[in-house]
């Protein structure tokens, strides 16, 4: 059974991301203070708020993303024709949907992922290295450059890899315009 594509796309580009960037941080609320969330007293309601909170984070990241993939385009418009590409993409009706179209739709769905994930994953390491920080007492030096130096790694990768994505996809679009009637 395949998953429809827009559920599939939030899953993956808001809800992980949600859940990379928090969990860290909500380990750090619960082990480090009295706090227990409601989930003791108030279950339901402590796992929707959780729920919201994840979703909140995930949106706020792939916002972010949105923004870089926007000025991304703008930069290469010159080069793919970016928008006139993109609109006639969105306005082309076809008897048979070309292979390209599905290849697309896989590769927007990768590069919203690695572009939320540039955001969620140095909050993710920001949160383990905060527990790491409290743990470790006797390496807080140790403990503070290596969560720097993988947020760093986290960013260049993420950031290096969506934008691969995005040129493949502008590429890609631009041929398969180019090749539809």
């Amino acid at each position: 059974m395949q998953l429809p594509t827009s559920l599939t796309r939030s899953t993956v580009t808001v809800l992980v991301p949600g859940i990379v960037a928090l969990t860290p941080w909500l380990l750090a609320l619960v082990q480090h203070t009295d706090a227990t969330l409601g989930f003791k007293d108030y279950p339901t309601l402590a796992h929707a708020i959780f729920f919201a909170g994840i979703i909140v984070t995930g949106t706020l990241c792939e916002g972010l993303g949105s923004y870089i993939e926007s000025r991304w385009d703008t930069e290469r418009e010159e080069k793919f024709q970016v928008k006139e590409n993109w609109f006639k993409y969105l306005g082309t009706v076809v008897e048979h949907e070309p292979v390209g179209y599905r290849y697309l739709s896989r590769l927007v769905t990768a590069m919203y992922f690695e572009l939320a994930m540039l955001s969620a994953a140095p909050l993710f390491l920001l949160g383990v290295g905060l527990l790491a920080y409290l743990r470790f007492s006797q390496l807080h030096c140790l403990v503070v450059v290596a969560t720097l130096l993988c947020i760093v790694g986290a960013i260049v990768f993420f950031a290096w890899q969506a934008c691969i994505t995005h040129r493949v996809i502008c590429e890609t679009r631009q041929e398969v315009m180019r090749r539809t009637p």
